[in-house]
C-alpha cells in the first residue's frame, strides 16, 4: 500500500487499512467497514502511523493539496514517492502533500529501507539457487553451496532481529 514494502518475508504483520478511517478523530461518516474501494493492504508501521487521521474531516475530500492523503492506487502516487539507492523512501520535494504524507505515514522510518534491502537479499537467494541448478561444475557448486550456507545463516540472524521487538 503506502510504503510499497513487500510482505514475502512476513516481517511483522500486514493488515488491511481503512483509507478513510473507520473511526476518524472528531467526526463520523457512513462508509461501510468492508467497502472494497476504501481498503488498503498496509504494513503495520504505515497503518499504525496513519491510524484515525483524516485532516479534511470529510470522507469525500481526501486532501486539500497540502494535507491529507492520496489513495496509493492512484497514478500520481507513484510519481511523488520513490526509493533511493539504499531503499529509503523519498518524495518529490516540491509537493507539499507528499511531504505531509511522508511525515504522517512515517515513510522516513529506517524499517522501510531495511525491509527493501531484505527483499533484495531474498531475490538474490532465488537467483543464486537458479544459477546453482544450472551449473555442472562441482567446484563451483561447492563454492555456491558454501556461500548459500553463509547467506542462510545471515537470513536467520536478520529474521531474529526483526522479530525480537
Amino acid at each position: 500500500g503506502y510504503c510499497n514494502d513487500l510482505d514475502h518475508n512476513r516481517i511483522r504483520s500486514y493488515v488491511i487499512d481503512h483509507f478513510v478511517p473507520r473511526n476518524p478523530d472528531g467526526w463520523t461518516h457512513r462508509i461501510l467497514a468492508n467497502r472494497y474501494s476504501n481498503l488498503v493492504y498496509s504494513c503495520s508501521f504505515c497503518n499504525g502511523a496513519k491510524s484515525n487521521t483524516w485532516p479534511t474531516k470529510k470522507a469525500s475530500i481526501h486532501n486539500n493539496g497540502t494535507v491529507g492523503f492520496i489513495m496509493p492506487t492512484k497514478k500520481i502516487y507513484d510519481s511523488i514517492f520513490f526509493r533511493n539507492w539504499d531503499g529509503s523512501i523519498d518524495y518529490t520535494k516540491t509537493n507539499l502533500l507528499a511531504k505531509y504524507m511522508h511525515e504522517e505515514l512515517g515513510l522516513w522510518q529506517p524499517i522501510h529501507s531495511l525491509n527493501w534491502r531484505f527483499q533484495k537479499f531474498l531475490l538474490q537467494e532465488n537467483k543464486l539457487e537458479y544459477l546453482y541448478n544450472q551449473t555442472n561444475d562441482p567446484k563451483l557448486k561447492q563454492e555456491m553451496q558454501d556461500l548459500r550456507s553463509e547467506r542462510l545463516e545471515m537470513y536467520d540472524n536478520i529474521n531474529a532481529i526483526y522479530n525480537a521487538g
